[in-house]
């Protein structure tokens, strides 16, 4: 059972009325207010900041601070929930994938859409968080088959920066499972396997036609995978 906080008069961040929901209904709410603190703390002081340890330059993550400050962003905080039981723990970060996609609005031609959705597991240890490492494979899988981009959070995370392998990037203050709709960059991310190229193909090989897609690291990325996982007579005119 699930219930929608009321916010205060002057939302945080532009957070819209509904953007936060809580479960169960119970005395955590009394909690809510922390740890929302702390959430949006991470995000506007670390997520969407520049880092000089990502190697590149940019915030950590380009996409998350304007879906927020848009008023683009749910946050769903999940309380008595330790992430240590694996298939309850698939069964609700699944059933989450599929309400995100089946409610919020993809992106259109533009390929671009600011919805987002942070899973908030506050009560997550680090059994739980170890449990959702081994599970991140599927839980991506499943993501991508719904035209989806899922990342993994929590104190502990051993995600690396793409371009420094040294920094582990996705260190977070509490357990949160962001989620977004795929985007044109996310062939950053989706050319090594082809069945997650494929999730991608789908979805945007259209903009790579003409010079629609100006970014030329993109277009090389997508050439290439494209070469390897695309047949010849599907890929149309692009390079």
């Amino acid at each position: 059972m699930n219930t929608k906080l009321m916010l205060p008069a002057q939302p945080p961040a532009a957070l819209p009325p509904g953007a936060i929901e809580v479960t169960p209904v119970g005395k955590h709410h009394e909690r809510i207010g922390d740890d929302l603190a702390v959430v949006l703390e991470w995000v506007r002081d670390y997520v969407g900041q520049p880092s000089p340890e990502l190697g590149r330059i940019g915030p950590v993550c380009p996409f998350v601070l304007p879906s927020l400050q848009n008023g683009a962003m749910r946050l769903r905080f999940h309380y008595g929930v330790d992430c240590t039981d694996k298939d309850q723990t698939r069964s609700l970060l699944i059933d989450e994938l599929s309400s995100f996609a089946a409610t919020s609005a993809s992106p259109g031609r533009s390929g671009n859409s600011l919805a987002s959705v942070l899973i908030v597991l506050p009560d997550t240890g680090p059994k739980g968080w170890s449990l959702i490492d081994d599970l991140y494979r599927e839980l991506k899988a499943a993501a991508v088959g719904m035209g989806l981009m899922i990342g993994q959070f929590h104190p502990d995370c051993d995600e690396r920066a793409v371009h420094n392998e040294s920094f582990r990037v996705s260190k977070a203050p509490v357990c949160v499972i962001a989620v977004r709709h795929m985007a044109l960059h996310d062939v950053l991310f989706l050319r090594q396997k082809r069945s997650d190229f494929e999730a991608y193909w789908t979805r945007f090989s259209e903009h790579y036609v003409g010079d629609r897609v100006r970014d030329e690291l993109l277009r090389r990325l997508y050439v290439k995978a494209a070469e390897e996982f695309i047949p010849a007579e599907r890929r149309g005119d692009v390079g």
